[in-house]
């Protein structure tokens, strides 16, 4: 039973989850919904959390050098843009491969319910009373959903990619993908667009979808291959 978690992980990492990883991405998706929960609650019932004026001012303060580069680029994918984006990547595993295409679309729902989320809890944006704005954004604040678009695009064509190259670069790919993570959650903080708590709650609400749509077991998928459309097509005895 020890060896089970790191079963379940590698089975993840290969993009290939079998049953040892289901039986802990169910609960491992319930968790980090929770987190997103209590995260929401804590937003609801403060405009500013305790930690989001001192981090915020830390991640502006500091020099990124070249850093700035990338966190400017993912700042300016929003919006129409960032739909693009996200078609553009979900038609390529489409492409590439159809099981990876599905999971891709599924695990776009997720931008859908951040945009639910902004208009229910309607949290507004950070004010230039407490931080620096560069670069200044309508809407609402909470969650975060570049950090929601980039989380799940993010994991979710890891865990797309994953089966198709040699397993000694899976771990490159993986560091990738955590890497645009962070690197999204800095920018958003650091523009003056959004509080930590909101790039925070933003990647516990793609992470924990993914893992959501991981969880679900193969067979509610269609199938790459027309076989499945074929044996849906037969009459039953």
């Amino acid at each position: 039973m020890s060896a089970e978690p790191k079963e379940a992980a590698e089975e993840v990492l290969a993009g290939q989850p079998g049953p040892t990883a289901r039986r802990w991405l169910g609960p491992t998706a319930l968790v980090i919904f929770v987190l997103f929960a209590i995260d929401s609650y804590l937003v609801v019932n403060n405009r500013v959390l305790p930690f989001d004026v001192p981090v915020a001012r830390v991640i502006q303060q500091l020099s990124w050098g070249p850093v700035v580069y990338p966190m400017q680029l993912i700042n300016s994918i929003a919006g129409y843009w960032q739909m693009l984006a996200g078609a553009v990547v979900v038609v390529a595993m489409f492409i590439f491969n159809r099981r990876a295409g599905w999971l891709m679309l599924i695990g776009s729902i997720s931008s859908l319910l951040d945009n639910i989320l902004k208009l229910v809890i309607s949290r507004p944006r950070p004010t230039v009373d407490l931080v620096h704005i560069l670069t200044p954004a309508s809407g609402f604040s909470y969650p975060s959903g570049h950090a929601v678009f980039f989380t799940w695009l993010s994991f979710m064509t890891a865990v797309s990619v994953a089966p198709r190259i040699r397993p000694v670069y899976r771990p490159l790919l993986w560091l990738l993908a955590a890497l645009v993570i962070v690197l999204t959650c800095l920018a958003r903080v650091w523009a003056g667009d959004h509080w930590p708590s909101d790039v925070m709650g933003g990647v516990l609400l793609g992470i924990g979808w993914s893992a959501f749509v991981l969880w679900l077991p193969e067979r509610w998928l269609p199938s790459p291959s027309l076989s499945w459309f074929r044996g849906r097509a037969r009459p039953t005895s």
